[in-house]
């Protein structure tokens, strides 16, 4: 039978500690905004991973940055190739010091604030992005296209930016196909974030707020 859940319960490195330290033969599938990666077991050792376009060490320390995404361990499932030698002890901790790492890096300096978002109920993606609404970091590997042909929503978040001398934080909420988009000045950048559509904007905002920082 296999094991299901989401890497918002239950964390990759977690995960891979309980598959070597059971000596488990398995197969671990990973799946965020429909990109898919994989970590195979053997024995108890990690000895084979691949998350498009990298293989072997390079991809589990790119599924170690993953903040969410849904899981399925499959049991008894032996890799294709070998493509990892490392005990997978030194494994986890070279990934983890290379994590710690990149998140003093531009690309993730927004890492441990996503991280908070994505632990509210009904929040599905957040990212930051310029005036221009080109993604600077985010929690999925593109906008949604409609939020990005609406100049009209940067030009109203510059226009909310500009009074804030009283330190409010303030939100333009509306809806796109499936959910609902807010966005909010945050710095000298915008910050969206997308909701479930049934989940209310108003019961939101206040946990937002105290996530991004900013009360």
């Amino acid at each position: 039978m296999a094991l299901i859940g989401n890497l918002k319960d239950i964390k990759l490195p977690s995960l891979i500690q309980l598959n070597c330290m059971e000596h488990n033969t398995a197969k671990l599938t990973i799946e965020r905004a429909g990109k898919f990666g994989f970590i195979y077991f053997e024995n108890g050792q990690v000895t084979h991973a691949e998350y498009d376009p990298f293989l072997g060490e390079e991809a589990v320390y790119r599924l170690l940055s993953l903040i969410d995404g849904r899981f399925k361990v499959e049991s008894d499932v032996r890799p294709p190739v070998r493509t990892i030698h490392t005990n997978w002890s030194n494994l986890l901790l070279e990934g983890m010091h290379k994590l710690d790492h990149a998140q003093d890096d531009a690309d993730n300096i927004y890492f441990q604030m996503f991280e908070r978002l994505l632990t509210i109920r009904g929040i599905t993606s957040a990212w930051v992005m310029n005036a221009n609404g080109e993604m600077l970091a985010g929690t999925d590997t593109e906008v949604p296209e409609r939020a990005l042909n609406i100049p009209f929503i940067v030009l109203q978040v510059k226009r909310l930016a500009e009074p804030y001398a009283d330190n409010r934080l303030e939100f333009i909420s509306m809806l796109l196909n499936n959910a609902r988009l807010l966005i909010t000045p945050y710095h000298n950048e915008i910050l969206a974030i997308t909701l479930e559509k049934k989940v209310k904007s108003d019961t939101v905002i206040p946990l937002v707020k105290q996530a991004v920082g900013k009360i």
